[in-house]
């Protein structure tokens, strides 16, 4: 008998901060954009909350994307996979996003479409794409230094949101470093763990670099890296030299997160395994924070946290009457909270006492991270995106879906017959 080899946790508590990180970031970036409207011009870029914002965003959805790469190096199945796994949950919850637009009159489901990926589903696109022709990718020598090309043509070039064109440019390069960096690299890489000093002064020059960019770097929306430098009247030298100073920044954090993350299994790890529930239910919280307030995004907060303590419960007891009572009772609690106009006057409300609003932004964020990998949500996710795959008609066309390149192989195999 072959071998057994050991799981590395390592790479699912990255995962795990890296989620976490989602709902930070966006909370963060909502909140601070209330309390500089209200109390203070300038505090959304210079404060803890830019800090914190800039320091996510120089690395983490490029994190992301060296995870993905690094995890696809069999390019045929990435293709096989790329609908099922990333396609369709994007066209699920794209569709579900237009439908909540136009349902809760808030104007965004009136210029969303499929080929403008909404919010944070832009992910979901660009990782399609890049899953789905990777084995074409690949066959071209140069593939990794024109995607940094393309990472710095996207300052340039009039990209906006359709297609995620901005985005899909300026990630592309760390997907192929991911994939081209094998087990043997990443471990030399890691071997950094046993110099703590060296460590200790990359850490240290990140934070300071993040510390810097609060007060002299360009403005927040840059770091999204959606528009190109004209749109956000930053000079194009600045928009090259930022984002190479961001690539620079990315790697840096990168290797430093891989080397000072354990190996070993923590609840983290459960997170990293769950993230796409999180990704995408936080989304809806970040949104009620960004129209309605902090506060009223805190209670949403505490009500998904409810729904996932009963799950929770559901789990150690297993009693379906009882959670399913509380469930509907709980569902229409939230419905009657919402509309009965008691929440009124908390609409926009942040409070100003700084510690409270860091409480707030940062408790709201972390315990919705932990909320959204409860059963509850994981189980509703599963049912939006599986669920309709296991209708006949669906099944049958994803087992057509790969028949063309069995008929190919086919007729290939018959055809070298024929020739002998």
């Amino acid at each position: 008998m072959g071998e057994i080899k050991e799981r590395d946790y390592m790479f699912d508590t990255f995962r795990g901060i890296l989620m976490l990180s989602i709902p930070v970031s966006h909370f963060t970036k909502a909140s601070a954009n209330w309390y500089q409207a209200l109390y203070e011009a300038g505090f959304a870029h210079h404060s803890l909350c830019g800090f914190v914002y800039i320091t996510i965003n120089v690395f983490v959805m490029q994190a992301f994307m060296f995870l993905s790469g690094y995890f696809s190096k069999k390019p045929d199945r990435a293709h096989e996979t790329a609908f099922r796994g990333v396609l369709w949950p994007y066209l699920v919850f794209t569709t579900i996003t237009m439908i909540a637009g136009y349902g809760f009159n808030v104007g965004i489901g009136k210029w969303f479409s499929y080929l403008t990926p909404p919010f944070a589903l832009w992910f979901l696109f660009a990782l399609f794409l890049y899953r789905f022709f990777l084995r074409d990718i690949i066959k071209f020598k140069w593939a990794l230094p024109m995607s940094i090309v393309m990472m710095f043509a996207a300052g340039c070039l009039p990209f906006n949101d359709y297609l995620a064109f901005g985005r899909l440019f300026s990630y592309f390069p760390f997907f192929l470093i991911g994939y081209y960096c094998s087990k043997e690299t990443l471990d030399k890489v890691r071997t950094l763990k046993k110099k703590p000093v060296i460590l200790a002064l990359l850490a240290a020059a990140l934070v300071g670099a993040s510390i810097w960019l609060c007060f002299y770097g360009p403005r927040l929306s840059w770091f999204l890296l959606k528009d190109y430098a004209a749109a956000l009247r930053v000079p194009l030298f600045e928009d090259f030299v930022m984002r190479a100073v961001v690539f620079v920044l990315a790697c840096g954090w990168i290797v430093l997160m891989v080397n000072i993350l354990p190996s070993k299994q923590n609840f983290l790890c459960y997170v990293g395994t769950n993230t796409m529930p999180v990704y995408i239910f936080h989304l809806g919280l970040r949104h009620i924070i960004k129209i309605k307030g902090l506060t009223l995004g805190v209670i949403a907060t505490l009500i998904v946290a409810w729904f996932s303590l009963i799950s929770l419960l559901h789990k150690k007891h297993g009693s379906w009457p009882v959670s399913i009572i509380l469930t509907v009772l709980s569902i229409a609690g939230a419905i009657w909270l919402w509309n009965c106009g008691v929440l009124d006057p908390l609409v926009g409300y942040c409070p100003k006492n700084l510690v409270l609003f860091y409480i707030m932004v940062y408790g709201s964020a972390l315990l919705a991270g932990v909320s959204f990998v409860a059963p509850f949500w994981v189980k509703l996710y599963d049912i939006l995106t599986e669920g309709p795959l296991r209708a006949p008609f669906m099944v049958r066309w994803l087992e057509d879906f790969g028949k063309p390149k069995q008929a190919a192989a086919e007729t290939e195999d018959a055809a070298k017959e024929e020739a002998k």
